[in-house]
């Protein structure tokens, strides 16, 4: 797997995993919809809503929530996917990848819960976000291993 470069005089991997730029983007697009999914499910009302909470805005709010999660993911997902496919470069098992980027994505969703929570004045939303996030890193990542290039 890995063999002795003289130039350097180290080892360097004989090997290397790639994907294309629309796998990239396919697996963030996939992880921001189940992020924004999962957190449609946590934060939907219950049977104590305020009776000015209705269907259509229920249905209004978590069109947005998930457009916003599309969004954040398709932005900052290849960028932040690069830095960890470059720090994990030396490792070949995906499935390392898969739950590095599930610690990544709850990093990430807890600082950006609790940023977009101290601006809209709702205390503890980092907590809520983050394993959405985590888990939606994870399974865009897994869902595109297939389409490793090796």
């Amino acid at each position: 797997m890995s063999e002795y470069d003289p130039k350097t005089g180290r080892l360097r991997p004989t090997w290397s995993i790639r994907f294309s730029p629309w796998t990239v983007l396919l697996g963030s697009f996939i992880g921001g919809a189940v992020t924004g999914g999962i957190i449609d499910l946590t934060l939907i009302p219950g049977e104590n809503a305020p009776e000015a909470v209705t269907s259509r805005t229920i249905a209004q709010a978590a069109i947005l929530v998930l457009g916003m999660a599309i969004l954040l993911f398709l932005l900052l997902g290849p960028i932040l996917g690069w830095g960890l496919g470059f720090a994990l470069r030396n490792v070949p098992n995906q499935s390392m990848h898969v739950l590095a980027f599930a610690g990544l994505g709850l990093f990430v969703g807890f600082s950006v819960g609790e940023y977009l929570g101290r601006l809209g004045g709702v205390a503890g939303l980092g907590s809520v976000v983050a394993p959405a996030v985590g888990i939606g890193a994870a399974i865009g990542r897994w869902s595109i291993s297939r389409f490793a290039k090796i």
